[in-house]
């Protein structure tokens, strides 16, 4: 089901340096872990099984940078919760999984690793921010990977990379030790999940990790009695979602139902105000670099293309001074934007309190070339509706774009609904 560690290995050393997937590894350490676990009884489906992390979780044995120049020597005071469990179950850890600096946008590029590439075609990026891990499951360099997802971060590079990527409602899935952290006000929007080659492979990993870190459900069981689809208004390249996947969900979820969502354009727009509000909130989080520092930095790295300052990267920088702007301007009222977010929360509870799986595509718009993400930000117009929901959110792979890229859906479902994603995954791929 999974590849074997000395099989990533091997390809760790052969693509690893085309691909920029990984921003550290331990291959010598997971041989040997690998040797001394053959000799024990197996202790879960994923024992013996090789797996990265999203170099946002916190590990001892390599620097946790959250794909940040300035961290790039930073040392973890303790393991994740999730590695731990994933340890203690006996897979064994290759390495450290490149992301966007501080996991701001969603093209994985940074001063500390470089540019991940898509394995589809190198030219493109991989996505962000967990787009090293989405490129190391798609080349058989990892057997899964643990990534995390404020923005669509899990789901949006698990479809530019043709795999499988999964957020867990933060509601039920609760997260700690993340490398940066949001502020505890825009907390809820972070959620994490694994992103695989196979439904077998997630059930796998979900079920290993689900007892150690899963909170009970606090609602009734969810079954899918139809689907909602809905995707952005006017032309993309995707063309007519709705014609073309429309028959396939009816036929593995349910009857076509009508919702009452706002447009995904409007959902993006009450994102942005999140971010943009708490802008002062956001500069705290990290004491390295005051509000001044970071604006300098910003300006300097943007006119240089990273040549001059590499305290911030060009791409994180277009969108830091994007977010400042918006904060000293239209979107200065926080508690607006959280009314309007919690409305957003409330709409999709209503559709699935009537048994319905909402289905959107995870992005429109094929991996675009490396360097150019941020000049269309519509990129993640359908994924950031999953984290102002909380939703339990499948990235499913779906055809190809016209210029041959994959593309992928997403099954939007309750928190806690991740397995009933998964089995209604299964359907749909047949």
């Amino acid at each position: 089901m999974f590849p074997s560690v000395a099989e990533c290995i091997d390809r760790i050393r052969a693509r690893d340096a085309t691909l920029c997937a990984f921003a550290a590894t331990r291959l010598d350490d997971a041989a040997r872990d690998a040797a001394e676990l053959l000799a024990q009884p197996p202790r879960s489906k994923l024992h013996g099984v090789p797996f990265s992390l999203k170099d946002e979780w916190e590990t001892v044995c390599l620097p946790t940078s959250g794909g940040s120049w300035r961290h790039r020597d930073r040392r973890s005071p303790e393991d994740a919760t999730i590695l731990k469990v994933l340890r203690d179950s006996g897979a064994v850890l290759l390495g450290k999984t490149n992301m966007s600096d501080l996991g701001i946008p969603p093209e994985t590029t940074n001063h500390v690793a470089g540019a991940t590439k898509n394995p589809h075609n190198l030219e493109r990026t991989a996505g962000g921010s967990s787009g090293g891990s989405a490129a190391a499951v798609a080349d058989g360099m990892s057997g899964f990977d643990w990534g995390a997802d404020i923005g669509g971060s899990i789901r949006y590079p698990a479809a530019l990379c043709g795999i499988y990527g999964l957020r867990l409602s933060s509601e039920v899935w609760p997260i700690s030790h993340s490398f940066p952290c949001p502020p505890a006000s825009m907390m809820w929007l972070l959620a994490h999940g694994p992103l695989t080659r196979s439904l077998d492979q997630m059930r796998a990993v979900l079920d290993t990790v689900a007892p150690a870190i899963k909170r009970p459900a606090s609602r009734p069981a969810f079954r899918a009695a139809g689907v909602a689809l809905h995707a952005p208004e006017g032309k993309t390249p995707w063309g007519d979602f709705a014609a073309e996947a429309g028959p396939k969900l009816e036929a593995a979820v349910g009857p076509r139902r009508e919702h009452r969502l706002p447009t995904t354009r409007k959902m993006q727009w009450i994102y942005n105000a999140l971010w943009a509000s708490h802008f002062w909130e956001l500069t705290r989080c990290d004491p390295t670099l005051s509000v001044f520092d970071g604006i300098v930095a910003s300006l300097l790295a943007l006119a240089s293309g990273g040549r001059l300052d590499k305290r911030v990267h060009p791409t994180t920088a277009a969108l830091l001074l994007q977010i400042a702007l918006g904060g000293v301007t239209v979107f200065r009222d926080k508690a607006r934007a959280l009314a309007n977010a919690m409305e957003v929360k409330r709409a999709f509870e209503d559709v699935w309190a009537e048994g319905t799986i909402v289905a959107m595509p995870v992005t429109c718009y094929p991996a675009p070339r490396i360097g150019t993400t941020v000049r269309n930000m519509r990129v993640i117009e359908c994924t950031v509706p999953g984290n102002l929901a909380d939703a339990a959110a499948l990235a499913v792979p779906f055809g190809k774009f016209a210029d041959g890229m994959p593309r992928a859906l997403q099954l939007m479902g309750p928190p806690g609904s991740e397995e009933h994603l998964v089995e209604l995954a299964y359907r749909l791929s047949q």
